[in-house]
C-alpha cells in the first residue's frame, strides 16, 4: 500500500467527519410551541393594555388625582380644554369631593370678586379652535382639599376663568367686564 501522505491525511479527515456526524445531536427546533404560545400571551397583554388605555401616547387635557393625605390635586397639562371637557373635569372633582360651580356668563360680563377666600390664582383658558402656531402653556395643578370649590365662569367667546376658593364659593354676580 503505497500512499502518499496527503492521501492518508485526507482519508483521517474524512473518517473523522464521518465519526463527529454521528455522535452530533439533532439540532434543535427554533420555533417550538411554547415559545409561540409566549409570543401569543405576550401579544394578547400587549393588546389588552392598548385596549384598556386609549389614547395612551397623548396626554389629556386635565388630570384629577386623589392624594392620600385626602387632598385632591387638578392639573391642567392643556388651556385649550373644550366645553365637553370642562363637563368631564366637573364630573371628575364632584367625584373627588370637590365642589364646582360653572357660570354660562351673556355678553361682555363677568363674575364679581370676591366669591371667598382664593386659594391659588384665577386661570384663564381659551376654549376654540387650536390655531396653528397657539401657544401651549406648561403644565398647571392646583392642590385642593375636600370641600374646596373651582369655579369654571365662560363669558361669550371662547375664553373661561376658573378660580379656586377654600370651602364653598359664593355666587357668581354678574357685572360689566371692566375695559
Amino acid at each position: 500500500m503505497n500512499t502518499t501522505f496527503e492521501e492518508r491525511l485526507l482519508a483521517e479527515l474524512k473518517r473523522e467527519v464521518v465519526l463527529r456526524a454521528a455522535e452530533a445531536p439533532a439540532p434543535r427546533r427554533v420555533v417550538t410551541s411554547r415559545r409561540v404560545g409566549l409570543a401569543l400571551a405576550a401579544c394578547g397583554a400587549a393588546a389588552a393594555v392598548v385596549v384598556a388605555l386609549p389614547g395612551s401616547g397623548t396626554t389629556p387635557a386635565y388630570a384629577v388625582e386623589k392624594n392620600a393625605d385626602g387632598t385632591v390635586t387638578l392639573t391642567l397639562n392643556d388651556l385649550n380644554i373644550s366645553r365637553a371637557e370642562q363637563r368631564n373635569l366637573v364630573r371628575a372633582l364632584e367625584k373627588a369631593g370637590v365642589h364646582t360651580q360653572v357660570t354660562e356668563l351673556p355678553g361682555t360680563t363677568r363674575c364679581a370678586e370676591p366669591r371667598g377666600e382664593q386659594t391659588g390664582p384665577h386661570i384663564i383658558t381659551f376654549n376654540g379652535p387650536e390655531k396653528e402656531g397657539q401657544v401651549r402653556a406648561h403644565p398647571w395643578s392646583q392642590t385642593l382639599h375636600r370641600g374646596d370649590t373651582v369655579t369654571i365662569d365662560n363669558p361669550a367667546g371662547n375664553l373661561s376663568w376658573y378660580g379656586f376658593y377654600r370651602g364653598k364659593a359664593g355666587p357668581c354676580e354678574p357685572m360689566p367686564k371692566a375695559g
